[in-house]
């Protein structure tokens, strides 16, 4: 069977014959509408350089330049961030328009410019910028003289329109970031295209898939630096693909700007370029927690079942999703009364039994008169149109359908008052999908043609330039929605479509991937790139979508994610089911194991999250950031370290019971047996199917809590931290974890760290904020002794009890300041000590 007639057999299944039937009639209106409003296709023009400086205009925050075809500025927003921007005439940069940038109000920058002949020098406190006159050229460097990065053919325009920037890449530079990218986490070598497009099927190799952020990250001798080609319209990025050693940006429509970051390292760039556009709001933490969905559950009864079966197993769970089988017909904002009878009581059920509820929406909006909905939206104008006024309608799963204009403020307000009656019913966070936005084709998915118009916020565009950040906007006004209608609680969005800045909207995931193994070990490369992207709660679905997942593959798939930033599980429709106990025993327990230990390590992640939130460093990050100057480990992929002291080395081999892995520089602990292990080098750990390789840096202080069944089941009596002896200080962040009292100062920090003096193990622990947690004692887990100590002392009194047995020393104090540990002298000390004496 041909691929068209399985997509006209799959809508046919899923929507009867009436859909089927709408995706063939589109097919010839969308043909029809082509010939309409399409534009004739020209032969496009050669680029064009900017050519030579002719003339030099210095301004507060830098330099105008006056070149032979067109203008350029410089604009430093910060000693370490300079925005170029190209333009026909000195006027066009008088106002400027993103949808990705957030902040706009930015400190002075002090610098310096000294001009010459051939060539103009400024200089911030951070950075030197250099440029050529003949011709314009641009380049950075370290304070110290080292090259950071430098154009090749520079800046290019066609008359027709379009932008695209080439620069020299380092010959050892390594590239990250772009969004969401199906291949290993260096792209170098890679021509990847920046168009959102709902990839059904897709497989390693496969581009674009649903999420770009035109931001390269790239690292080489002992710098990073960033590019963030601030452009949403159809375009590509060369990544030494084309042209050997040059990296090119490129769009067919828009404004040619882009910022450069640069930075001792990747946590240096990516605070500064999420500084600039925006980072995430800090998550409840049942939003953390593990979540389970499929195409579809339902009934409401099944449902029901389902929080059961994981509450008698005793299988941790915070959120259980209904996709769009819940809804009445897929028409978005209703719901089958037939098959959810009373949904609030369902919903109702679910919170006492600790499940919070996310429910699906599409963009599209059924035509059909009887719907509320489609009225509304017709008496508020709030739908695309063509060129001639006329109302886009194209097939998606209700069938033909209006689009709302999500670049409108009175489309997005209108979208939020129709998710009143959901959230309303007990809904705690919206999913938003098919938000590329997706339509139906009989050859498989397609989006809106080129012509299609939006408002752009009144400044009037076209669906080239509207189109990445279609799915951010519908975040965008499903989080308006969420706070205005649950204005006490912190919002929990997801959209599957994005682009830069989209991060202070929404979360995300990977999309419809496939149950294999090579989708495992994608996992992880594509949650690190989208982390290096500034868009860190991401993460894929657990198991696969597409296809039946094995036994083995579903518990190391669980392995794998139980630290990933967003933990589910989804399948698709038909599949098999994918419960963490569908496979039976041993796998059950392994699973719940797992799932435990997340909850367990809760503390931890949730501080990291909020580091996150704070700084804008990535929350899962790549090996190669706690050894920047090795540049053999920038490509490593098949493990990750969660903040800067969890290593997570899962099993990406089907059969496999052990594995290779590299320990970066330093000591580290392996979780499970407590040895300390030398880093800088690749060693070969056991890992059976029960277990995940895990390792602790030295030094690192672990706060966990006791099992829970969900995210806030019971108050924290007392909070466990592990301590593995180094010389490291750990950050502990600390509030109610779902209200928004963090926002009016209820937090707090709490710095904890440990380093040796002599033959004494010191844990210093100092507190900053107001937030006063439940727990009154804390219970200390201290490995690294080979024997009970001498002597514990805590704020310099002696402990009163501990215990020590198979190599853990553990006590149980009241919050403290200061604790010393004095070993007991080894055997050639004492007798050292005896001939002394």
């Amino acid at each position: 069977m041909s691929k068209r007639a399985e997509n006209l057999k799959f809508f046919t299944m899923l929507g009867g014959t009436a859909l089927a039937d709408d995706v063939l009639a589109y097919e010839k209106v969308r043909a029809q509408n082509d010939q309409r409003y399409g534009a004739p296709k020209q032969t496009p023009s050669t680029w064009r350089i900017v050519g030579a400086v002719e003339k030099t205009h210095a301004h507060e925050r830098g330099v105008r330049l006056e070149c032979e075809y067109g203008w350029v500025e410089l604009y430093w927003i910060a000693p370490n961030c300079l925005r170029v921007r190209k333009g026909q005439n000195e006027d066009v940069f008088s106002a400027q328009f993103s949808y990705a940038v957030s902040k706009t109000e930015w400190p002075d920058v002090q610098f310096e410019m000294a001009e010459g002949a051939d060539a103009i020098e400024i200089r911030t406190s951070a950075l030197v910028c250099r440029v050529g006159k003949q011709p314009f050229r641009l380049g950075l460097e370290t304070l110290q003289g080292h090259l950071i990065c430098i154009d090749s053919v520079g800046l290019q325009a066609r008359d027709e329109g379009g932008a695209r920037l080439s620069m020299k890449m380092h010959p050892e530079e390594a590239s990250y970031g772009l969004g969401e990218r199906a291949a290993g986490l260096n792209l170098r070598g890679k021509q990847l295209r920046l168009w959102n497009m709902d990839a059904v099927d897709y497989q390693r190799g496969s581009d674009p898939l649903y999420y770009s952020v035109p931001f390269y990250l790239g690292v080489h001798t002992d710098v990073s630096y960033g590019v963030f080609w601030d452009n949403s319209s159809r375009g590509l990025v060369d990544i030494d693909k084309s042209v050997p050693g040059e990296l090119t940006f490129e769009s067919e429509t828009g404004e040619l700007c882009y910022y450069l970051f640069a930075g001792t390292d990747v946590n240096n760039v990516l605070a500064r370029y999420t500084e600039l556009t925006g980072r995430i709001p800090l998550p409840p933490l049942w939003a953390l927690g593990y979540q389970q969905s499929r195409f579809s559950y339902y009934p409401q009864a099944a449902i029901l079942e389902l929080a059961k079966s994981f509450r008698e197993r005793g299988i941790p769970c915070d959120v259980i999703y209904l996709d769009i089988h819940y809804l009445d017909s897929f028409r978005v904002f209703t719901w089958d009364e037939a098959r959810f009878p009373n949904l609030r009581q369902m919903i109702a059920e679910l919170h006492n039994l600790g499940f919070k509820v996310i429910a699906i929406l599409d963009p599209g909006v059924k035509m059909d008169t009887d719907s509320q909905p489609y009225r509304s939206g017709f008496f508020n104008d709030v739908f695309l149109k063509y060129p001639d006024g006329e109302t886009v309608i194209a097939p998606v799963w209700a069938g033909m359908s209006h689009f709302p204009d999500f670049t409108k403020p009175a489309t997005r307000a209108w979208w939020a008052g129709q998710c009143a009656k959901l959230l309303e019913a007990g809904i705690d966070g919206i999913w938003n999908d098919m938000c590329e936005p997706a339509i139906f084709s009989p050859d498989g998915p397609v989006t809106l043609p080129d012509y299609v118009q939006h408002d752009k916020e009144g400044l009037g565009g076209n669906h080239l330039d509207s189109h990445n950040v279609y799915g951010m906007l519908m975040g965008r006004s499903s989080l308006e929605a969420l706070q205005k209608y649950r204005s006490e609680l912190r919002p929990v969005n997801i959209i599957r479509a994005g682009y830069a800045g989209a991060q202070r909207y929404a979360m995300s995931w990977t999309g419809d991937n496939a149950s294999d193994w090579d989708h495992l070990r994608l996992s992880i490369s594509m949650t690190l790139n989208m982390g290096l992207s500034g868009v860190p709660l991401t993460g894929p679905d657990v198991g696969g979508f597409s296809g039946d997942t094995s036994a083995e593959l579903m518990t190391r798939w669980i392995q794998a994610a139980c630290l990933l930033p967003f933990f589910r599980t989804h399948t698709s429709f038909e599949t098999a089911e994918q419960e963490p106990w569908s496979f039976g025993q041993p796998y059950e327990v392994i699973n719940r194991l797992m799932i435990e230990l997340r909850y367990r390590l809760m503390p931890y992640l949730y501080s990291v999250v909020a580091q996150c939130r704070e700084y804008g460093w990535p929350i899962v990050r790549p090996i190669f950031t706690a050894e920047p100057y090795n540049p053999e480990i920038r490509s490593i992929d098949d493990s990750y370290l969660v903040g800067d002291a969890l290593l997570v080395a899962p099993v990406l081999q089907e059969g496999a019971t052990n594995r290779s892995v590299y320990l970066p520089a330093g000591k580290w602990y392996d979780f499970w047996s407590n040895e300390v292990l030398e880093g800088e080098e690749r060693i070969t750990v056991p890992a059976p199917l029960e277990r995940l390789p895990l390792f602790i840096r030295a030094g690192a202080v672990l706060p966990m809590w006791p099992e829970m069944q969900f995210a806030g089941e019971k108050k924290v009596d007392t909070l466990i931290m592990r301590v593995y002896p180094g010389e490291f200080e750990t950050i502990m962040y600390e509030d109610d974890g779902e209200g928004m009292a963090h926002e009016k100062g209820a937090y707090r920090w709490v710095y904890v760290s440990t380093k040796w003096e002599d033959d004494k193990l010191i844990i210093n622990r100092r507190v900053a904020g107001s937030y006063e947690p439940s727990y009154k004692s804390i219970r200390l887990e201290i490995f690294g002794f080979d024997e009970e100590p001498a002597e514990v002392r805590v704020d310099r009194q002696g402990a009163p009890l501990w215990f020590y047995d198979d190599d853990m020393l553990e006590l149980t104090v009241e919050p403290f300041r200061t604790i010393e540990i004095t070993r007991k002298p080894t055997t050639s000390e004492r007798t050292t000590l005896r001939k002394t004496w």
